[in-house]
């Protein structure tokens, strides 16, 4: 995305800027991918005793309410939408992604989960293609066969031993890759509060009554712990579109993969999980065919 500011001081020199602007959006990047890692963390270590549901549930309510301080010193400006059905069925696709979400995080090794979830931009290039009638070159349709076959490396043993959990956060990747496609239709004309706000109320209003229906009572950690993971999903959002203004997304895009690090160091010291060989690999083919993805863009901007 094109850098947007204009900047008054001629004295200051645009080279000097834009490694600043570059390096506050990779630093930026580095964050989204550490919160992103403990909410993973939290919800495992909650998940022992809460439904997934619940979580799910608790997490995108304190979404909707934590995005409420910014919408209302605009008055009805930002509750305005044309697009509210648009909004209910993209909340409808994210009560499938959330709930994949968070039942793989508890079923799934966390590095295993983090990387098939790396597929999204891979998937997305097949849904844009049939839905968005975009025209997906043999570049792309390589990349993107090259990180499906990373999945199949990475869960092959579990499909052996019929271990369907893998599939949940393949499920998971796709239904997200179809938000993000849904989303991309909308953002033209949607403002970045109202998508987040009816984001969070549609999801809400679904998860409802399935979750009174596993509902259990919370300790003050627990309560604690899932307003932090609510708070954490915005906190996300802000950073990664304050990134977009600051840098082209193609030129940081690489440091999303230091989520693996986290997700290997906190699934290894935290709960023991040690990644196994196909693992391993796996994840390095979708990273390779991913990254690859990325440099084919950013040379076509060019």
């Amino acid at each position: 995305m094109r850098h947007s500011r204009v900047i008054n001081n001629v004295n200051v020199n645009p080279s000097s800027r834009r490694s600043s602007n570059y390096l506050i959006a990779a630093t930026l990047l580095i964050v989204i991918n550490l919160i992103s890692s403990v909410n993973d963390v939290l919800v495992y270590y909650v998940g022992q005793h809460i439904h997934p549901i619940q979580i799910a549930f608790i997490r995108f309510f304190v979404t909707m309410l934590s995005v409420l301080p910014f919408m209302l010193p605009k008055g009805r400006l930002y509750f305005k939408t044309r697009m509210l059905r648009m909004h209910f069925f993209r909340a409808a696709v994210g009560v499938v992604a959330i709930a994949a979400t968070t039942f793989s995080v508890l079923k799934v090794p966390l590095l295993k989960n983090t990387c098939i979830l790396f597929s999204e931009p891979l998937i997305f290039l097949g849904l844009a293609s049939v839905f968005l009638k975009e025209h997906v070159d043999i570049g792309r349709w390589g990349c993107a066969i090259v990180g499906f076959l990373g999945i199949l490396v990475m869960t092959y043993q579990d499909i052996q031993t019929f271990n369907g959990w893998v599939l949940v956060s393949v499920l998971s990747a796709a239904s997200f890759a179809f938000i993000t496609l849904i989303a991309k239709k909308m953002y033209a004309s949607e403002p970045l509060y109202t998508m987040l706000f009816y984001f969070g109320l549609g999801t809400s209003i679904l998860f409802l009554v399935p979750a009174i229906m596993v509902w259990s009572p919370l300790t003050w950690l627990q309560a604690l712990l899932l307003i932090i993971v609510g708070i954490n999903g915005n906190l996300m959002q802000v950073c990664m579109f304050k990134a977009f203004d600051l840098a082209e997304v193609s030129s940081y895009l690489p440091l999303r993969y230091t989520e693996m690090l986290f997700t290997l160091a906190f699934g290894y010291y935290l709960f023991g999980q040690k990644p196994s060989v196909s693992t391993m690999i796996g994840g390095m083919i979708i990273v390779a065919a991913a990254l690859t993805l990325a440099i084919l863009e950013r040379n076509k901007e060019k």
